[in-house]
């Protein structure tokens, strides 16, 4: 009977685990998509405060010609990315999600990562790699 709980215990542990690690993901894909179709202001909603100013200071970026910021704005529209792994930190406090990016033009994918903050239920972008 010690053996059945301990098993049992065991088990409600990696679920949890792995449930950390689906939220994790969903919120970087989430994330991802936003910030690769050019929406930073939207981007900024699954980011730490200090992250979430970065993203959106990224994105208007005025002194930049119209043609130019319109160019920018295809290219990046055009680009594609995989999520490749989540990894949390032992303590849950944090995980690092590593993505591939793929840019037109380019042969190979581009490793990239997104550090992620973790509190309770919560997950939020805290740095891109």
């Amino acid at each position: 009977m010690k053996r059945l709980i301990i098993a049992l215990f065991a088990l409600l542990a990696l679920s949890a685990c792995s449930s950390t690690e689906s939220r994790v993901e969903a919120v970087a894909e989430s994330f991802l998509n936003v910030y690769y179709a050019g929406d930073y202001a939207a981007a900024a909603d699954y980011c730490t405060p200090d992250f979430a100013e970065h993203v959106v200071s990224a994105g208007s970026e005025a002194e930049l010609p119209a043609d130019l910021q319109l160019k920018i704005k295809e290219a990046v529209s055009q680009t594609s990315f995989d999520i490749v792994s989540v990894e949390l930190d032992e303590d849950a406090a944090s995980a690092l999600v590593r993505y591939e990016l793929h840019v037109p033009d380019l042969e190979k994918p581009v490793p990239k990562a997104l550090r992620l903050q973790l509190e309770g239920r919560t997950a939020l972008v805290d740095g891109i790699e």
